[in-house]
């Protein structure tokens, strides 16, 4: 697998509908606040279109942004 054009985001929600849904896509979940509800995960770029508009229509979802964190300078 490579890694091109990665970028972090947060996705905030209700409920665990939007996590199992998050589950089926090919991003790396790296952070899951149950208390604050929001997660914060990595994935391509090319994807966020098609992950924000399935996710819109999904029970208990709020929103999505990129995260204020990431740094795209940053190669690890």
């Amino acid at each position: 697998m490579q890694y091109t054009n990665r970028m972090s985001y947060v996705v905030y929600y209700r409920g665990n509908q939007v996590l199992k849904k998050l589950e089926q896509f090919p991003v790396d979940i790296s952070y899951i606040s149950k208390k604050l509800s929001y997660a914060i995960l990595y994935m391509d770029k090319e994807l966020e279109h098609k992950i924000r508009k399935t996710l819109r229509f999904t029970k208990g979802f709020k929103f999505f942004e990129p995260s204020k964190t990431f740094d795209a300078s940053l190669n690890f």
